[in-house]
């Protein structure tokens, strides 16, 4: 799949529901309209991070991100199910540890392996 190139002829609708704010909202007033919107001149790459920023937010507001925080290891991967992105994140320890790793100098590496060395021996 070449990612770079460029749509044309593609237009996806929605029915949307949209309230001047928060208080109308509140008292169910709004307006539904079609939302249609033209991808003619993007790439499929533009298309797909579009559709990925949603799944970001719904995964750092859902169980995987901030509800999920402490678990979660700096400059760690986590792997995400696009079919459900807000749920609790796979995360394959090597991986993470790999990723982190990789963040680091040889002598901050090594300061790391000590503290393991460390944990483990409890």
């Amino acid at each position: 799949m070449d990612l770079k190139q460029i749509v044309k002829g593609v237009t996806l609708t929605k029915n949307i529901s949209v309230s001047s704010d928060e208080d109308s909202k509140k008292q169910g007033i709004s307006k539904t309209v079609a939302l249609k919107v033209k991808y003619d001149g993007l790439t499929l790459e533009d298309v797909f991070l579009k559709a990925l920023d949603k799944d970001v937010v719904s995964w750092q507001n859902g169980s995987g991100g901030r509800k999920n925080y402490d678990n979660l290891v700096d400059k760690g991967v986590v792997n995400v199910d696009a079919k459900a992105p807000g749920k609790a994140p796979q995360v394959d320890p090597e991986e993470a540890v790999a990723s982190m790793l990789s963040g680091m100098d040889e002598d901050e590496q090594q300061e790391y392996f000590k503290k393991l060395l460390g944990l483990a021996k409890k």
